[in-house]
């Protein structure tokens, strides 16, 4: 069911970039749509390398699903000389399902640096935003068991109370997202 998430969220991606690079002018004075071609190629590799790593996961191969999202980030990216939101959101993306799949391998220090690295391409609150907060979350959750189960209860319970706060950031935030797209609809109407 996650993979079916990850793969809707690709594909959700694809979708608003395709729509956004093909809905830009030329510049010349008409309305002639232009692909952006370095985007839709920075996609499309995107895309495969998520389909690898779901490949790799089916096979209980993390170490290679892995590979796969941390060839994904180190991409060359389109247009590096200015943000590009579509670029921006697939990286936040990328790193959100890197901590992950660092979380499932038990890796939780490279699944906390993976969501702070993901959080830098995400600054404003945004669907990504959140996600990487709610990840951060489950790598709390994770730390504090860890410690219960060492024996630090003191610990374990800081990291649940760092759990709650992420995991409340995350409703707020996507409260907010919410709450942006329904007056953005208001407006339109």
């Amino acid at each position: 069911m996650k993979k079916l998430l990850w793969a809707a969220i690709a594909l959700l991606c694809v979708a608003l970039a395709a729509a956004f690079a093909c809905s830009q002018s030329t510049g010349h004075g008409d309305d002639t749509p232009v692909v952006d071609t370095e985007i839709m190629a920075f996609l499309s590799e995107a895309r495969a390398l998520h389909h690898e790593a779901n490949l790799k996961e089916d096979g209980n191969d993390i170490p290679g699903a892995i590979a796969a999202m941390d060839r994904l980030v180190a991409a060359k990216k389109p247009h590096p000389d200015r943000v590009t939101p579509e670029v921006e959101e697939v990286l936040a993306d990328a790193y959100a399902r890197l901590a992950e799949l660092r979380l499932k391998k038990g890796d939780l220090d490279a699944a906390h640096a993976a969501i702070t690295t993901g959080l830098a391409h995400t600054p404003e609150p945004t669907y990504f935003r959140g996600h990487l907060l709610e990840v951060e979350g489950l790598v709390e959750e994770a730390r504090a068991a860890k410690y219960a189960d060492a024996g630090n209860p003191a610990e374990a319970q800081k990291a649940r109370e760092r759990a709650i706060t992420l995991l409340e950031e995350v409703v707020r935030i996507q409260d907010q997202v919410i709450q942006r797209s329904l007056a953005g609809r208001e407006a339109g109407k």
